[in-house]
């Protein structure tokens, strides 16, 4: 089980980084994104992302069930960034003061540019960003990769 978290952690950090970078329109469409803002978001998420791969393994390796909770949590807290990142401006017409930390632009302006053209599944509430189906996809392998985590540190 614990292999299969720190897996599901990887790939979510792997899926996250090729999202990012690649174009893979119409599931992305990085192409709208400047260099300067896939550079800081890879640059600033990818190791934080990663992190919790790292703390798993070191924690089956030295068998410390407590590591892998802290490694579970963090991958948790990733998920709920994701929940406060796109899920908040849709249902609640709330966006977080980080949203854009250091592009120069609003959330509505960015996904508008960026985001808005990409396959979207959910019904429009009002003029809100709406997450698109590759964040959809990323909150599940993040979410997956937690609560694995978190049964795995349980068997430790």
């Amino acid at each position: 089980m614990l292999i299969a978290a720190i897996v599901l952690v990887i790939l979510a950090d792997l899926y996250f980084v090729i999202t990012t970078l690649v174009d893979l329109r119409p599931l992305n469409n990085v192409t709208q994104a400047t260099p300067r803002e896939r550079c800081i978001e890879v640059l600033v998420n990818a190791p934080v992302m990663l992190l919790p791969a790292i703390l798993l393994t070191i924690a089956g390796v030295l068998t410390l069930p407590w590591l892998a909770y802290v490694g579970s949590s963090l991958e948790l807290l990733i998920f709920l960034g994701g929940v406060a990142l796109w899920w908040l401006p849709y249902l609640l017409g709330v966006t977080v003061p980080w949203a854009t930390a250091g592009t120069g632009t609003t959330w509505a302006e960015l996904h508008a540019r960026t985001y808005a053209h990409t396959v979207i599944v959910l019904p429009r509430i009002g003029t809100r960003p709406r997450p698109n189906l590759e964040h959809m996809i990323l909150h599940t392998l993040v979410l997956g990769a937690a609560v694995v985590g978190f049964i795995a540190a349980g068997r430790l």
